[in-house]
């Protein structure tokens, strides 16, 4: 049976607003029979999150725990109309896994014409792995556009299951990503966006999604550690 191998978006005590902290999301991943889970805290755009030190030390975190792969990553930060993140590549570099996401709380929200280019800018940028819920109702795009553009650079485009009750109303927006990419030949993404260690696996929304516009779940890309470890490292 395909299922989801690797939990790809968690958050921890450090962004501010979890709950848990990285070893509990760690075990709770294990705990679920995972086979990998990445930690993606928050740039440090984001207000009351870590700075770049944090990122600087995940050396002294184990890349396995609790038998499972821990990817050490981050969900950056859209800063402005022009898709760019609050990492420089030098940063980027370093990091197993690169989530980038418009918050509100950081991102300009434009037009759809000015939030499609924005998105399609990070797109462009080379250590960008997923667009963190590119369902986001606050942030209006021209869908067709930005699963094109994904799909033309290997870009992953995440099904996030915390957008029922994170961003209210982004159905439809995440039923049209899915149909979009399911036409085009675009990479989805799965991710929790746990800020709590029990939310940590919890796919069930993205799995009800998935399944009813026909997005083949063998073709997510967490949907096995090879095909993870293939779209990570297409630019590593």
């Amino acid at each position: 049976m395909v299922r989801i191998v690797a939990d790809l978006h968690t958050h921890s005590l450090a962004c501010g607003h979890g709950f848990s902290t990285v070893t509990e999301v760690i075990r709770a991943a294990a705990d679920c029979k995972l086979e990998a889970v990445a930690l993606t805290e928050h740039g440090p755009g984001y207000p009351g999150s870590v700075g770049y030190a944090y990122f600087n030390t995940y050396r002294d975190i184990p890349s396995e725990m609790f038998g499972i792969s821990v990817l050490k990553g981050c969900e950056a930060n859209l800063m402005n109309l022009a898709g760019e993140l609050d990492f420089d590549e030098n940063h980027l570099a370093q990091l197993d896994i690169v989530i980038a996401s418009c918050h509100k709380e950081v991102t300009p929200i434009g037009t759809i014409e000015q939030n499609t280019a924005m998105y399609i800018g990070a797109i462009q940028n080379p250590y960008v792995d997923i667009i963190g819920h590119p369902d986001f109702p606050l942030y209006p795009i021209d869908v067709e556009a930005v699963v094109r553009a994904a799909a033309a650079r290997g870009v992953a485009l995440e099904i996030n299951n915390s957008s029922p009750a994170a961003r209210p109303d982004s159905e439809d927006m995440c039923a049209e990503i899915i149909c979009n990419a399911k036409r085009l030949g675009a990479k989805l993404a799965v991710g929790s966006d746990a800020h709590y260690h029990l939310v940590v696996g919890n796919f069930d929304y993205a799995y009800e999604m998935l399944s009813k516009y026909g997005y083949p779940l063998e073709q997510v890309i967490n949907s096995s550690m090879d095909k993870l470890l293939s779209h990570l490292k297409r630019n590593r």
